[in-house]
């Protein structure tokens, strides 16, 4: 697409798993420009690629630990301890910034630091590798992109005030003074509302609801002003009603702004009044992504329809769920369907080769009988 602000391609995340040490059937895996990594490591999300334009929004969904929350981290450059970027990158607005760092020259040493401290080195020798650097992507990440996390009130601080912190981007990247970004907060409180009163900004953590600290977290992240927001299970411990009007209030939000948003959820419900396209996950893989009525409605995927099927906000009648529990990620065996032992309509190549993620209609499949399949979705 032309105006396609965001866009993820390839990318690839290894996580440290101790039990691969002593298996002889795993190989450490290596990085794009050939770097193997070390014993234990384990590649998990083998190559994934999504994007969004400008005022649309892309829901990831998926069984818990299918790897929605590890690519879009990874994609940002935010994977915790333990886990790494080991390919693939991240174009924003036009530019490009690479997750795993800057490839290595054949000369240099082994180290996975040293990658990140030759990037500079490299770009002044006119290697042009990347149009962010680490510290400009951190800038723009403080600027433009918008961020909500799984557990509301953990994100916060516990020693700091709200008002306080929800402000703290502003006052790392802009000249704006105290005064200026006091009164961006107390306008950002009233437009998620909440109240704009001192006593609010003033509230710590433990004084405040899940729902307030969520819609706290979407006022810092509004402060921006934006071009992208990203919601990483935004709804994760809200009572029903609570998370419905949350949700309700960042897809108005988002429409008033014109912002591209990115939201990870397991809850198909919010997803279906939320986004204008769905991206499926199973075993750290994308294995369908399409438009949301023809998903839903026409899921090409023996796992999406299952999803469906399984989540009582749309099943009528008595609810089908998926036979068998979703595997681990580091248990996953390469060049075969990851779902193959769960699914009704497996076939024997499926457990020989791992299908392809092409084009099937107005949505994307990665399934070998998609062709042939008539699945059930969601009744209109």
């Amino acid at each position: 697409m032309e105006d396609r602000l965001f866009d993820v391609d390839a990318l690839r995340v290894a996580v440290a798993d101790q039990d691969t040490m002593v298996r002889a059937d795993r190989q450490p895996p290596q990085t794009d420009d050939g770097l193997l990594l070390s014993p234990g490591w384990v590649e998990v999300i083998p190559g994934a690629s999504f994007g969004v334009s400008a005022g649309e929004a892309l829901a990831i969904i998926g069984e818990s630990a299918s790897g929605k929350s590890l690519t879009l981290l990874g994609a940002f450059g935010l994977l915790p301890g333990g886990t790494r970027a080991i390919g693939g990158r991240t174009t924003f607005a036009g530019k490009r910034f690479l997750p795993a760092g800057a490839p290595l020259p054949e000369e240099a040493t082994t180290s996975w630091r040293h990658r990140r401290r030759r990037t500079k080195e490299l770009e002044q020798a006119g290697s042009v590798l990347a149009d962010y650097g680490d510290e400009e992507w951190r800038t723009v990440m403080g600027t433009e992109i918008g961020f909500l996390f799984q557990n509301p009130i953990a994100a916060w601080a516990p020693v700091y005030a709200i008002g306080e912190q929800a402000g703290e981007a502003l006052g790392e990247h802009t000249g704006l003074s105290n005064e200026e970004i006091h009164g961006r907060v107390f306008d950002a409180l009233g437009e998620v509302h909440l109240p704009k009163s001192r006593r609010f900004f003033g509230a710590l953590r433990e004084e405040i609801s899940r729902g307030q600290g969520q819609r706290a977290m979407l006022a810092a992240a509004l402060l921006k002003v934006p071009r992208l927001l990203i919601a990483d299970e935004p709804l994760s411990g809200l009572d029903a009603p609570v998370a419905a009007a949350i949700m309700d209030l960042i897809k108005d939000l988002q429409r008033q702004r014109n912002m591209a948003l990115v939201v990870v959820t397991h809850d198909l419900a919010a997803v279906a009044r939320l986004a204008d396209r769905v991206a499926v996950m199973y075993g750290g893989r994308i294995i369908e992504e399409g438009p949301i009525g023809d998903v839903f409605h026409h899921p090409r995927h023996p796992y999406t329809s299952g999803l469906l099927r399984s989540i009582p906000a749309f099943s009528r009648g008595r609810l089908d769920p998926i036979p068998g529990e979703a595997p681990r990620l580091v248990d996953i065996m390469q060049g075969r369907c990851a779902f193959a032992d769960r699914c009704p309509h497996v076939v024997e190549k499926c457990h020989t080769l791992e299908p392809s993620l092409e084009q099937g209609g107005p949505s994307l499949v990665a399934c070998h009988r998609a062709a042939e399949l008539e699945l059930p979705g969601v009744a209109r």
